[in-house]
């Protein structure tokens, strides 16, 4: 349920300049006719019209033919070209121009000096792309977001860089390169796509007991290293012939003759890389070398900071991993948890915002009768989350067990913080869909074990998960509908 934001300055979405239809975009301006006397034009805030004057309100201000063809071709240059029709929707320059400058002012904070505009303005292109494509299947499946998600965002980003809301709102242009109304609607974008990564990608992986158990138990746990790691990924079709194959090999090893003689690799990840991270310099954040796969980890063990592994093959393509810090583990950890059941009605095709809402509010003001009835209270809690609930946990009343900080979405969790024990909180949206919960008991626990068998299972997740994206991503780009407008 952890619902975990990848951002960095570089944020994608821009305001479309033209309608999202590529006939809409393709029908072009009023055609200049020609006079035999005077031409004239209106021109307007709006742009400019082919009537024969220049409307000031009451005056009419006739234009000489070349007058007018002048400010038609200013019109023109004010309309956004089409760079890409994807789907039934289009990409803009006006879109690509904003988050190329965007990235170079990332660039320009992370310290990365005259990068290859041609090579960020491709790699910007084709994030656009992958983009609007996941917004199309976001749209198609009603994933959708609201102002309290986007302003939670929002905040916690601002409390990251130590700013008040509103100090982080009026640095933005400085920042990001960015209004704050453009701002927040990159940040709906972004908010939508990883709700729709959680739907797709994040409950394909599976992570067993066995599978922790036998890291945890492992000679490698013990001698084990946290890496800070970025990637390049050069990613293969999921039925590559032997031509496709030698080719992307190709391509990997001149990523990795470039990273020998000396170039950055954020400047070979932006060139070569076709991750999603890949303008932000492949950062993966920390990995645990025993939860890695063992060709990963063999290729990391003898490195140092800023090193890099050879070309390593995997099912999905190859890849080149680098070390941009390592550390040590701490010492006991003494945490907070909450014993915690939930009811949960999801949010999907067949189920709309407003009925999940409406069906959880009916099911909360049933339990809200059992109020001075303790007994009976947590019997129908039970009851109703076999009954009506959408989550797994459905089969055991609801109960999801001891919950750590961190452990679930900021939504739930804060919820979760708030309300008293034994009490029904009021419903609570998360990506999932529709919550009420109740907090049955609190400790404090020594949570060595416990939080490396966490902390293992999660480093498993993330490592499957980052496969599994990366091949979801190949899959929805091979089959969906792109055109380069050539024009």
């Amino acid at each position: 349920m952890k619902l975990k934001f990848i951002l960095c300055t570089f944020c994608f979405g821009a305001v479309f300049a033209v309608n999202n239809s590529p006939q809409s975009v393709s029908s072009g301006l009023p055609e200049i006719k020609s006079y035999s006397s005077k031409r004239s034009a209106t021109f307007a805030e709006s742009g400019v019209d082919t009537s024969p004057s220049l409307n000031n309100g009451t005056t009419q201000i006739p234009l000489s033919e070349s007058q007018a063809v002048k400010l038609q071709s200013q019109k023109i240059k004010m309309v956004s070209k089409v760079v890409a029709f994807v789907n039934k929707g289009v990409i803009t320059s006006n879109q690509v121009n904003m988050t190329v400058a965007q990235t170079v002012q990332m660039f320009k904070q992370k310290g990365i000096t005259n990068p290859n505009m041609n090579d960020v303005r491709s790699k910007v292109i084709e994030q656009l792309i992958m983009q609007q494509i996941q917004l199309d299947l976001a749209q198609r499946s009603g994933i959708k977001t609201n102002d309290i998600e986007i302003n939670d965002a929002i905040n916690n980003m601002a409390k990251s860089q130590n700013m008040t809301p509103e100090a982080f709102k009026n640095n933005l242009p400085k920042l990001q390169g960015v209004t704050y109304d453009e701002f927040r609607d990159q940040m709906q974008k972004q908010i939508i796509m990883e709700k729709l990564k959680q739907r797709e990608v994040d409950s394909r992986i599976v992570v067993n007991d066995d599978e922790v158990n036998r890291i945890l138990n492992s000679e490698a746990y013990k001698t084990r290293i946290d890496y800070h790691l970025a990637m390049i990924s050069i990613t293969i079709p999921e039925q590559a012939t032997t031509d496709v194959l030698k080719q992307r090999q190709s391509i990997a090893n001149n990523a990795y003759n470039e990273l020998k003689s000396g170039i950055s690799f954020d400047k070979v990840a932006v060139k070569y890389s076709n991750a999603p991270n890949a303008l932000s310099g492949g950062d993966l954040g920390w990995r645990n070398s025993a939860a890695l796969p063992p060709v990963i980890a063999n290729g990391l063990k003898d490195l140092s900071v800023d090193g890099y592994t050879n070309v390593i093959k995997l099912p999905v393509g190859f890849f080149i991993f680098k070390v941009n810090e390592i550390r040590k583990h701490g010492a006991v950890q003494i945490i907070k948890q909450y014993h915690v059941r939930h009811i949960l009605i999801k949010v999907n095709e067949n189920t709309s915002d407003d009925e999940a809402k409406q069906k959880i509010s009916e099911i909360k003001a049933k339990l809200d009768n059992d109020k001075s009835d303790t007994v009976k209270l947590s019997s129908d809690f039970v009851k109703y989350a076999k009954q009506y609930s959408e989550d797994t946990s459905s089969i055991n009343g609801g109960d999801l067990g001891w919950v750590s900080l961190g452990d679930t979405v900021p939504a739930f969790e804060q919820t979760m913080l708030k309300t008293p024990i034994g009490t029904v909180s009021s419903p609570v949206r998360s990506p999932f869909g529709w919550h009420i919960l109740q907090v049955l008991e609190v400790r404090n626990s020594n949570q060595t074990n416990d939080r490396e068998k966490a902390e293992i299972r999660q480093e498993l997740r993330e490592n499957k998960g980052t496969m599994i994206y990366t091949q979801w991503l190949r899959d929805i780009r091979e089959m969906a509908y792109v055109k380069m407008n050539d024009d």
